[in-house]
This record gives C-alpha cells, structure tokens and sequence, in this order.
C-alpha cells in the first residue's frame, strides 16, 4: 500500500492539475468539467475583432517594475517595428503591452511575430507613465511568423476582400 501511496498519487496530483480549467487559466471563459469552454477564436474571427493585423519584429523589450509582484515586474512593454499591414492604419512601429501574469504573450526581441493586435478600453497606469494600451490576446492566433504559415495565408485572403 505504501509504494501505491508513493507513486499513484503523485501521478493523480498530476493529472488532476494538468486536466483543470486552472491549466488553461487566461482561456477559459464558462462552465467547469466537461461542459467548460475555452476561447480560441478562428482566424477570421480574430481578424474581424483585431484592430489591427500585422506581422512585426520586436526591436526591444521594458520591464515595469512593480515592488509588490514576485518576479519584480508588473509589465513588458514591446516596441515592434512593423513590417506588414493587413488591417489598420499603417505605422512603422507600435509598442504592446503585455503584463506579467498568465495572460500574457511572450514575445522575443529580433524575432518576427504575425500579431493580432487589440485595444484595451481603460487606461493603465504605472506611477505617472501612461501605459500603451494595445496588447495582443494569448489565447488567440498571433504567433511567431515561422509558424503561423497558415494563419498568414487566410489573414493575406482576408485583408484583400476589405
């Protein structure tokens, strides 16, 4: 009995964690068990919604410190050199916001992103700095640009029938 306590529940710890609606934290948007549901939006969808659509290369990266979070950083603030617009105003470069919790989407600094861009309705403030208030939705399709070859293709159909 002590080796099945040893080794079976440490594995249903496990499994209990990995199968909970906690697993999929920022995407969850009703219910509980089997009758959840998470939110991943199609291409489309996210398109239709996005007020932008681009692909964009993160050029740098901002840690906002905050004293009171554990990893000593509320926010990232990207700035993202804009290489391709699909939908909306063109510019050369846009910073993103993304705050250091599980909704947040990681970027990399030098890679290339195709990037479904939302618009926060409230502004956020660090001290006395004004927050950007565009951020993209992990729980959505924007992806590294190697591999959103598919995205990519139905977002090129889609800005052509705007």
């Amino acid at each position: 009995m002590n080796q099945f306590i040893r080794f079976a529940l440490p594995g249903l710890a496990l499994a209990m964690v990995t199968a909970s609606p906690a697993s999929y934290a920022t995407c969850w948007e009703s219910g509980e068990g089997p009758t959840a549901v998470y939110r991943h939006p199609t291409v489309a969808g996210e398109f239709k919604e996005a007020t932008s659509v681009i692909t964009g290369r993160v050029t740098a990266e901002r840690h906002i410190s905050e004293p009171d979070d554990p990893e000593g950083y509320a926010w990232t603030i990207y700035t993202v050199q804009v290489l391709e617009t699909f939908k909306g105003t063109p510019l050369r470069a846009i910073q993103l916001l993304s705050e250091n919790t599980s909704a947040r989407f990681w970027m990399d600094t030098g890679n290339t992103y195709l990037l479904f861009v939302s618009h926060a309705s409230a502004v956020e403030m660090a001290g006395q700095e004004r927050l950007p208030m565009d951020y993209i939705d992990n729980c959505g399709n924007s992806a590294v640009a190697r591999d959103a070859a598919n995205s990519l293709k139905t977002v090129r159909g889609l800005s052509k029938v705007r």
